[in-house]
């Protein structure tokens, strides 16, 4: 019949978390160890992966004074050795600080990929709020634009009033001689040929006259 310290589980566990060829000879008569082996590894715990096993193992309620110093979790198991339960404890406190660290780092990668996944999405669910980022933009093209076509107008409607002006101008002196033309303000500019005659007037008598005269 086993003692309580050398006791067997229940159910044979499919592996063995306790490095016992590498612990102090005690170890083996350690109960407390193999309850905790037997407790967290299948079949007894259904997860598959090791760092589940180790955070369990780390957590078994008997193996908890470890954590505070080479406390006698074995009954006296290892009282002939006063190093065993030292070698114990170092091996258990390394074991659950590397299960922490590990612990920590999946949970910071999950954080990030879960991150990165709502970013994501986010992005994605944003997409109808461009506009609001771009207010400035679309009222620079806008005011482009509106300017652009003002000019056009304004240049189309300038050009069609020169071009009346022009004809009417045209239409103005169109009768009148080479030599007189009418200005922009539409009035007559120009030489004009003399219309008096170079000869005698009426009132100027000739060269008989003054004769018969004296």
């Amino acid at each position: 019949m086993l003692s309580v310290n050398n006791r067997a589980p229940s159910a044979t566990p499919s592996t063995t978390i306790v490095p016992f060829a590498s612990l102090p000879s005690c170890a083996v008569k350690c109960g407390a160890l193999y309850d905790a082996n037997g407790a967290c590894v299948p079949p007894v715990n259904t997860a598959t992966d090791e760092s589940s096993w180790d955070s369990c193992f780390c957590d078994y309620d008997t193996l908890q004074p470890l954590k505070s110093g080479a406390n006698d979790v074995c009954n006296g198991a290892c009282a002939a050795d006063a190093q065993g339960l030292s070698s114990i404890q170092s091996w258990f406190t390394s074991l659950c600080n590397n299960q922490v660290a590990t612990t920590g780092a999946t949970s910071a990668k999950s954080s990030n990929t879960a991150g990165s996944g709502n970013a994501g999405k986010g992005s994605q669910s944003g997409g109808g709020s461009w506009a609001s980022t771009h207010v400035n933009w679309i009222v620079f093209i806008v005011v482009v634009v509106v300017a652009i076509v003002g000019i056009w107008t304004g240049a189309c409607i300038w050009r069609r009033k020169y071009l009346k002006k022009k004809d009417r101008l045209y239409e103005l002196g169109k009768g009148l001689p080479s030599t007189v033309a009418v200005n922009t303000q539409g009035n007559l500019v120009g030489a004009r040929e003399s219309t008096i005659s170079s000869g005698p007037g009426v009132f100027m008598s000739g060269s008989g006259g003054a004769g018969r005269r004296s």
